[in-house]
Formats: structure tokens, sequence, C-alpha cells
């Protein structure tokens, strides 16, 4: 996560500023602001910060009833933002926290009084203007974003806050950071010409892309292991450009298998191979899908002349944006196809979750590496829950760096075949078949 490695001098920056505008505002007997919302929360320093101020503060004026809402693209920083703030005695009551986009959620009635933001630097240009225009229709009439930036972006938001007609209430330039905090304009019938939330499409039959179309980054066509297929790629999402290493090297796999096993993978199959005893297709797992490259190019390779593609897929992992991204490309690819989003942390730690929506014939695995030191038990953890997780007869596919698929196969349990090796790229892909019958953990 960003800043893993302790409180980085931005958010530090803009944590005194909030503190000296806090003072400033009860000195004037101005109220305090009571709907906050932190966009971008990492592992909750700003929210929690300023979940326990204002409830501190808030006895000078007889009560503090506000509440702070956390959100962050990232699974693992909401998981740590809730964890954090429990350690810090904000209950679940003063500040929630959630997997989302930007900006997302449904401000309260009358708009949030405080955003605060730490601005993602990496987020994509598009990204960070409508972060500007949309921050600014959702304040209240009082409110304010109050924002950090890097340096090189400065000129960037000032501008966009120049060209939207924002009153620009205070800035602060520091060494490596500016801060910027500004209001929505003075008369609500002349709001934001450009991003305003009002013009987009939230409806829940919306796309991704027309629910949130800054994060469009482009569009373009590949061919991997002859196979030709199309994707719409979105800022925040890894593999924009091209298929990620893993992703190829597993593509690569299944296409030198075909003749021998690849027609045996439950994915590969027509629907009645497929079903579960109760009649319904049985699901496809992809964990850390990105841009969906693989469920992509999977049901192309099946709608140039095999049976029917995958009827039910699963996609799950860190990055919430990823996972809109591929169920976008997967829907856009084969039609009436069912798409479940999991936002998780990892196999092990949301292994109930998954399971709700199990047990699965195919999961195609592509996790981050762990570090070498204390990584084993970590990867005993994912192979008990892939094992759990995993229907008798289906198939895993797991790619990763070349060294961590060594330690990963090292590892692996009873009950399970490697039918299939590739390594390219500093990358490996093997294929896993369990058993039918075979143990599960604990069995």
């Amino acid at each position: 996560m960003f800043s893993s490695a302790g409180l980085d001098t931005g958010t530090r920056r803009l944590l005194k500023v909030f503190s000296h505008k806090i003072d400033e505002a009860l000195a004037a007997g101005q109220p305090l602001p009571r709907s906050v919302l932190d966009a971008g929360s990492g592992a909750g320093i700003l929210g929690i910060c300023a979940a326990r101020a204002l409830l501190a503060l808030g006895a000078v004026q007889a009560g503090w009833d506000g509440r702070v809402r956390a959100q962050d693209r990232d699974e693992l920083a909401r998981v740590f933002t809730l964890y954090n703030a429990a350690l810090n005695g904000v209950s679940p009551a003063l500040l929630t926290a959630h997997t989302e986009p930007l900006l997302a959620g449904g401000p309260p009635e009358g708009g949030w009084d405080l955003i605060l933001s730490n601005v993602p630097a990496k987020t994509g240009k598009p990204v960070l203007q409508d972060f500007v225009s949309r921050s600014a229709a959702l304040l209240s009439a009082g409110g304010q974003a109050m924002i950090v930036v890097v340096s090189p972006l400065a000129s960037l938001f000032r501008s966009r806050i120049a060209e939207l007609r924002l009153p620009l209430v205070y800035e602060e330039q520091g060494r490596e950071h500016w801060i910027f905090i500004y209001r929505r304009r003075e008369h609500p019938e002349d709001q934001n010409p450009a991003g305003d939330s009002d013009r987009l499409d939230r409806s829940e039959s919306a796309s991704f892309l027309q629910k949130w179309p800054a994060y469009f980054r482009g569009s373009a066509g590949y061919t991997l292991e002859k196979v030709s297929y199309h994707i719409d790629a979105f800022h925040g999402v890894a593999d924009f450009d091209t298929p990620g290493g893993a992703v190829q090297t597993a593509v690569k796999l299944l296409s030198n298998l075909k003749r021998r096993t690849e027609r045996r993978v439950p994915a590969e199959e027509a629907e009645e191979p497929g079903t579960s005893a109760g009649g319904m297709l049985t699901p496809v797992l992809v964990f850390e899908p990105d841009q969906g490259h693989f469920p992509v190019r999977l049901a192309a390779a099946r709608l140039e002349g095999g049976p029917a593609p995958v009827g039910r897929w699963v996609f799950s992992g860190r990055n919430i944006l990823s996972l809109e991204a591929a169920r976008y490309n997967t829907l856009r690819a084969c039609g009436g196809t069912e798409i479940t989003l999991l936002p998780a942390v990892d196999p092990a730690l949301d292994q109930a979750a998954l399971a709700a929506f199990g047990p699965y014939r195919l999961i195609a695995f592509f996790p981050e590496t762990l570090p070498q030191a204390g990584g084993t038990e970590r990867l005993d953890a994912w192979w008990a829950a892939l094992t759990a997780l995993l229907m008798p007869g289906g198939f895993l596919i797991a790619a990763l760096s070349a060294s961590g698929a060594e330690r990963f196969d090292r590892r692996k349990p009873q009950g399970f075949i490697r039918q299939g090796d590739v390594r390219r790229m500093g990358f490996r892909a093997r294929l896993y078949s369990r058993i039918e019958g075979g143990d599960s953990p604990g069995q």
C-alpha cells in the first residue's frame, strides 16, 4: 500500500493544515464539519485523525455527532483502515471503510462538509481533473476540499480549480508538496460544467465506463497464441498496454497443452459437462484479473469455434478498479455472462467469502509473490484455501514469478497432480488437477 513504511510528508503536512483550519473555525464560532470523506485512505491516517480530532473538539460545541467515510480502491487498505481505527479507539459507528473508486458512494444529504485527500499521483491526468470537478460538486454549501498533491502536479490542480472557477480558499507550498483548499461554486445553479456527478450514469445497469468515464485510458487489440481479442484499458489498473508476463505464460501453458490436456480443463467444456449436481454451471474464479486479459482471451478462444464460453465468473482481488475493468471487458467479449466481483486480499484471508460462490471448476491464480522470509506459512495457507475452494476434478492455474512459482510448487499438498509447466519472461505457470475424491485440508 501507499506509504506502508510510515507517515509520508504529504499526509503529515495536510494534517497540520487541517489542525490549524479547525482551530480557526472554532475560534470564529463556526460549526465543525459533520460529514467527512477520506478519499484514497490508504492505511486510514487522515480519516482516523479527523474522527478523533473532531470527536474531541466537539465537546466545545456540546457534542459532535458526525461521521467519517474512508474509501480506497484497495481492499487491503480497507482492512487496514478498520484495523487502525479500532487500534485508535475509533468505532465503526464513527468511521466506515469502503473499497471503491475515488469519490464513489453517494454523499450524505446536502453533500460532504469536508473532503480530505492525499491525491494519488499516478492515477492519470483525466482522473485527477475529474477529481477536482466532482469533489467540488459533492461538497455541501459551506464544505471544503482539503487536498495535498506532489509538487509536479500543483500547476495541473491550480489550473483546473481556476478553469472551473472554484473559490480557492487557501494554498501552501512545501518542499515536495502543495496544499489546496477549495469550495464549490457560490451558486448551485451554476455548478461545474465538466465532471458533474449528476451527468454520469449511476444506474445499476450502467457499465463501468458509463459510471466512471475519466478512468478510460485507451483501446487496443491483442493476439496471444494466435487468438485475437480486444481490451479497453483503465487508469489505476496494471497491464494497460500489454498483457502481463504471468498472463502470457498462463495462456502459453494452455496453448501448449491444447491437444492433450486443455480440452479437459472444465472452463473449456460445454455447459453440460461443467454443471454441478444441481444443474447450475459451476463457476470459474480468476484471482487478480487486472484489465481482464486472461478471461477475455479465454472467452475469445471459445467463441472462435469451441463450445459455449464460461457462463459464470468470479473475479476477485485487491483492486476494485481491476475487478470492474475485467468485468467490463469480459461482458463486451461474451455478453450474457454472469460475473460476480469480490474484493479480497488473498484466498486464505477471504476463503469464507470466496466459498460462498464456489466450489470452482477452474481457478486462475495470479498472486503477488511473497517475500522469501516468512512466506512459507502464507503459501501453506494459500494451498489450504485453494484446496477447499476447488471442486474435485477441477483445475488450478498458478502463474507468478519463476522463483515464486518454485516455492509455491514445493508446498503443493497431496491430492494435486501437475499437468503442465511453462516458463518464460521471468514467469512460470503451472497447471494442477485436483484428484477426484482427494482429501481437503482437515479431512
